[in-house]
């Protein structure tokens, strides 16, 4: 059985899942296939591991003409042409579980960057090496207290909610599946229709993941829905969130700030985001920690083992 991974990670990583596996990868350390060289890769392959985000597309997975899994390291799959995958009999697997905590705390990071300054403070005191107070100061907030409005309570959402309530603020929630009268008595959340959430959230997160009906999910008519003094979160999916609407919402103050992890035009960075002052921006990070990944990937190989056992591991996604 011939097994490929897009980029080449450290052997003792994945040793233990494929002793019985040809395994191809590319031979530079840390390095990745181009497409060209992934499809010669995958013509007859097995399996396919896609790392990070991947484009696993048609043309990619067309090559390979015996392949019956891939696997994508990560909870989002939307990289992964699933359609064709099932077309063709492909199962595709990927690893939800094992990013929620570092998601989760990633995104309080963010929230903590923007609503109380954090990243502001250290530009200014890096630029003008000098401390400087204000007496009455209205750009930051306290979060103590606070409306936090999390779109998409899944996983992620949950964990939120989890170290936002620890921080002492009130927990809504909009999901468009029903959420369990349970689960909201668990994380002490409070289930409202989405305009509710956007109009009387002081900080709204998103959780959601992309897709086609998610596409600019938030755009100029729902950040108008929101409170001048509201902050917006991203760390699911750039493209979620339109990066037009939000740059101008931004530059005439209609809401207060925003920190984002993802963005819609990846890996690039827009003059204009990279300019807001009232913006924290990321890399697309949250689980860019040595730790996290190697669970990741053993998440997704664990599920790999059982399904070629004749299991069905629960992150088989089609």
């Amino acid at each position: 059985m011939k097994i490929v991974f897009t980029h080449n990670i450290p052997e003792e990583y994945y040793i233990d899942f494929v002793k019985d596996m040809e395994v191809i990868r590319p031979e530079e350390p840390l390095t990745c296939f181009t497409h060209g060289e992934a499809k010669e890769a995958v013509k007859d392959a097995d399996i396919l591991i896609c790392i990070a985000d991947y484009v696993c597309n048609e043309e990619l997975i067309s090559h390979g003409k015996n392949l019956k899994i891939i696997g994508n390291m990560g909870s989002g799959y939307n990289n992964v042409d699933t359609a064709c995958a099932e077309r063709n009999g492909i199962k595709v697997l990927n690893a939800p579980r094992s990013v929620v905590s570092a998601t989760a705390e990633m995104t309080i990071a963010l929230m903590m960057g923007i609503c109380r300054g954090v990243v502001q403070y250290d530009r200014e005191l890096r630029r003008d090496k000098k401390l400087t107070r204000q007496l009455f100061f209205h750009r930051d907030i306290v979060l103590y207290g606070k409306k936090l409005g999390i779109i998409g309570f899944g996983r992620i959402g949950q964990a939120v909610a989890k170290r936002a309530a620890a921080l002492g603020m009130e927990i809504l929630c909009y999901d468009p599946f029903p959420v369990s009268k349970e689960t909201l008595e668990k994380f002490g959340a409070c289930s409202v229709d989405l305009e509710e959430l956007l109009k009387t959230a002081d900080v709204v997160m998103l959780h959601i993941p992309y897709t086609e009906k998610t596409h600019h999910f938030i755009d100029e008519e729902k950040i108008g829905m929101m409170k001048e003094s509201a902050y917006l979160i991203n760390a699911a999916r750039g493209s979620i969130v339109k990066e037009e609407a939000l740059v101008q919402a931004l530059k005439e103050h209609k809401i207060k700030g925003a920190a984002l992890d993802v963005h819609e035009f990846e890996p690039n960075i827009s003059e204009e985001v990279a300019g807001l002052p009232n913006i924290v921006i990321t890399p697309h990070c949250c689980t860019n920690v040595a730790e996290v990944r190697v669970e990741m990937l053993h998440e997704l190989l664990n599920g790999l083992t059982e399904l070629l056992k004749g299991g069905t591991p629960y992150n088989v996604v089609c």
